[in-house]
């Protein structure tokens, strides 16, 4: 018969979980970041004010950028870890 028990399938603690945590938080960035801006292009038809300037501005900067990484990495690896 098939065991029907669920395999814990988390890695352990170390370099190898904060690496594949670090390059999926980064995937996640590039894929939110692409998103967002191609939201405000479609929004705004191509014709960007002021306000989305400063919008994309606060997206684009490298201190969101890292502030993002930060929490998503620190996230992940504890989902991924035991």
């Amino acid at each position: 018969t098939m065991s029907t028990e669920k395999k814990d399938m988390r890695l352990n603690r170390g370099f190898w979980a904060g690496l594949l945590s670090f390059v999926i938080a980064k995937i996640a960035h590039l894929l939110i970041t692409f998103a967002l801006g191609l939201f405000i292009v479609v929004l705004t038809g191509g014709k960007l004010g002021e306000t989305a300037w400063g919008f994309i501005n606060v997206i684009d900067s490298p201190i969101t950028g890292i502030i993002f990484l930060i929490l998503a990495t620190s996230f992940i690896y504890r989902l991924i870890t035991k």
